[in-house]
């Protein structure tokens, strides 16, 4: 079977959208980076509740953390591109999401160590995940971006 390609011309809003989209993962593959180079000096600075969040993390925790950023950006891009992977490679992002944020919370009780303050950045980081997939959808739905 021949992929659809995609036929209509998306409105400037989309490139805005899709270009922000990618600025925000590459933001995310910064971050995701700073926490892989983290030294002891770093962690010693930390509030002693952030050290002890930081050292009880799994190592594959934050493996699901790079996931859910490299999977979010490959979306962006494909946004980008109008590639019809863009939707797939967003909902994987969520799902690690959702793991990472799920097992941090959950299991180890992140509110309970730093309080409140440990919640709406991931609720943005959420929120974000969710819109995105939804976005490439609808995108796809309008023949902005190809359905394969």
């Amino acid at each position: 079977m021949v992929p659809i390609s995609a036929t209509g011309r998306p409105p400037s809003w989309y490139w805005l959208v899709s270009g922000l989209a990618l600025l925000w993962m590459l933001f995310g593959a910064m971050a995701w980076t700073v926490d892989l180079m983290t030294d002891e000096a770093t962690v010693a600075g930390m509030r002693e509740a952030q050290r002890q969040l930081y050292a009880a993390r799994p190592q594959w925790l934050f493996a699901v953390y790079g996931l859910a950023i490299l999977s979010g950006l490959a979306g962006a891009l494909g946004l980008v591109l109008r590639k019809g992977w863009a939707m797939p490679a967003f909902a994987v992002s969520l799902a690690a999401i959702v793991l990472q944020f799920g097992y941090t919370f959950l299991v180890m009780d992140a509110i309970g160590l730093l309080g409140f303050m440990a919640v709406p950045f991931p609720l943005f980081i959420f929120a974000i995940g969710v819109f995105l997939p939804w976005f490439a959808a609808q995108a796809r739905k309008r023949g902005w971006i190809a359905h394969r």
